[in-house]
């Protein structure tokens, strides 16, 4: 079956789901929550007895949960953690990591090898005491690093003989139950495995195997932005609430600005905070400043915004942390800052002027009455019409686009006179000289930008 997002309409009725169901994604708390809602959404009739499994279980009792049938129910559902089991570096990364391991040498270095020997063994389900040419040669030629075979043999001969079981009869309970025979029209016999698993890395087996058989599905924080936020200060306060520490709202807003609203670094600082708060502790807006750094991205439309606001404050604040070396967007696009970025930067700066000084001079031609206040659905009957006809003699409209974005850039135009713009504009090609001729960039760009806010 198809990898997909998860959601409650993404999980099929008992007898339509595949035997094995793996949710994946990169933060803990919301591959749990999404394995739980799956879960409940399997469980609905109330009739499945639910096998729910911690790190620690021994795998034979796994391993028998999964291939007995239950005794009490006709419906059985067996939920654990699958990361051990599927890894979290792909084959080729371990084969790397051992090479580089065994060449470093000494004790350690041994140690390291073995370890990550032993994983990319598991993880191409090749046997550890097999011939160690054969097994070296079809490792190498899985991970299309031949090359490496030689070394990899090498290691095999000296790798310390280790228990069977474990984690290798977990690995074949999982696919007799992929591959057992249902009754007709249903996907399983009765028994579901629900599988949560970090990152799982591509090129695994049981994981391809799973893909191929299974249902997989991708614990997702939300489509939006909004809907990101909402769900950091789900994972924020319910974290919070298992150690006894509170989170001031400002302080999970302040991280969630300073971590860009990125999951997996967000919760990695939750933890962070958490630990340092201690049990009773209270975290502050305050406390996150001090304990963590800003990280966060600088985007395009909001520093365009602070221009059309024609607020030096923040025109100025922002110019500073896009010219800082931290990451900037365009939207969703992630921007190249690296090389001529203050030239570049000052190319797109001309560029949405030029943009506002044609949106504004349309206005004024047209006679339209357009205020920055106006609502964006009196802005699509009244004016979207005058900025989306053709003008002669060009043939072209004024502005293109969505009509949202032409909205925004309809106001920020609207605070500046015509003359204000075209005087901007102008003045563009002596800024651009001057950063060619290595003029100070943030300093030069400051000036530029201080006089088209002002209006000089």
């Amino acid at each position: 079956m198809a990898r997909v997002l998860f959601s409650e309409n993404a999980v099929p009725a008992f007898d339509k789901t595949p035997p094995v169901v793996l949710v994946t994604g990169d933060v803990d708390f919301f591959v749990e929550e999404a394995a739980g809602r799956a879960r409940d959404a399997l469980a609905g009739g109330g009739d499945a007895e639910v096998l729910r499994f911690e790190d620690d279980a021994p795998s034979d009792a796994i391993s028998d949960a999964l291939l007995n049938r239950s005794l009490f129910s006709p419906r059985r559902i067996v939920e654990l953690d699958v990361s051990r089991l599927l890894g979290t570096e792909s084959p080729g990364k371990l084969l790397g990591a051992a090479v580089e391991a065994w060449d470093r040498g000494g004790p350690g270095g041994r140690r390291d090898a073995f370890r990550h020997v032993r994983a990319l063994l598991s993880a191409l389900d090749l046997p550890a005491d097999g011939d160690p040419a054969e097994t070296a040669a079809a490792a190498a030629k899985k991970v299309r690093r031949k090359e490496e075979a030689e070394l990899l043999a090498e290691i095999l001969k000296e790798l310390p003989a280790e228990r069977s079981g474990g984690l290798a009869a977990l690995k074949a309970a999982l696919r007799v139950l992929l591959e057992r025979e249902p009754e007709p029209e249903k996907k399983n016999d009765g028994t579901i495995a629900i599988l949560r698993a970090i990152d799982p890395p591509a090129g695994v087996d049981l994981l391809a195997e799973i893909e191929e058989r299974g249902l997989v599905l991708e614990a997702s924080v939300g489509e939006d932005a909004a809907a990101t936020a909402a769900a950091l200060r789900r994972l924020a306060n319910a974290l919070a609430k298992d150690r006894d520490v509170s989170f001031e709202p400002a302080a999970v807003e302040r991280l969630i600005a300073r971590t860009d609203g990125k999951p997996a670094p967000f919760a990695a600082e939750v933890a962070k905070l958490l630990e340092w708060a201690g049990k009773g502790g209270k975290v502050r807006a305050a406390d996150v400043v001090a304990q963590v750094e800003d990280e966060s991205s600088e985007e395009m439309y909001s520093f365009y915004d602070a221009i059309g606001r024609r607020d030096a404050g923040e025109v100025l604040s922002r110019l500073e942390r896009l010219m800082s070396g931290r990451p900037v967007r365009m939207g969703r696009e992630e921007m190249e800052t690296e090389g001529i970025w203050p030239t570049r930067l000052l190319g797109l700066l001309t560029g949405e002027i030029r943009r506002m000084l044609l949106l504004r001079s349309r206005l004024d031609e047209a006679g339209v009455v357009f205020s920055a206040g106006m609502p964006f659905p009196r802005f699509q009957n009244q004016v979207l019409p005058h900025l989306t006809s053709p003008v002669r003699p060009f043939g072209r409209p004024p502005a293109q686009g969505k009509p949202y974005g032409i909205f925004k850039l309809a106001e920020r135009a609207s605070r500046y006179k015509a003359a204000e713009l075209a005087r901007a504009l102008a003045r563009a090609a002596d800024v651009d000289v001057a950063l060619k001729n290595s003029a100070p960039p943030l300093e030069t760009l400051s000036v530029y930008l201080g006089q088209l806010i002002a209006g000089t």
